[in-house]
């Protein structure tokens, strides 16, 4: 395991990091301080429920540290990386019509994304 190089409360400043990166990469990607908001729930609840399913299942925190962070920094990436069709979605809906992503360009972006969770997650565990 890669991860035993930084100590328990290594890990707990990456999750911080990264959940600072998530709430950053919403703020600039909807740029709407409610989105923003309400992105702070998604960290909060995530911790909890990563460490909670982390005990039940006999993980060490810093196992449930790195998942936390990773899925945190792969939503951030995702967003980030939709952030041109959200922009047209809300110059759309200002105008009145209506725009859909292209589900293939959802579908490639989820599999980068689900694909670079996987990654790290085996290359740090």
């Amino acid at each position: 395991m890669q991860a035993e190089s930084l100590t328990t409360g290594q890990w707990w400043i990456v999750a911080v990091a990264a959940s600072a990166l998530f709430l950053a990469a919403v703020h600039y990607c909807f740029r709407n301080r409610r989105a923003t908001v309400y992105s702070l729930i998604a960290p909060a609840i995530g911790a909890v429920t990563v460490l909670g399913f982390g005990r039940a299942r006999d993980h060490s925190e810093v196992e449930a540290l790195i998942i936390f962070s990773v899925s945190l920094l792969s939503l951030a990436l995702l967003i980030v990386a939709m952030r041109a069709d959200m922009e047209k979605i809300r110059a759309k809906a200002r105008a009145g019509e209506t725009y859909e992503i292209p589900k293939w360009k959802i579908n490639l972006y989820g599999v980068l994304v689900v694909a670079f969770a996987v990654v790290v997650v085996f290359l740090l565990l």
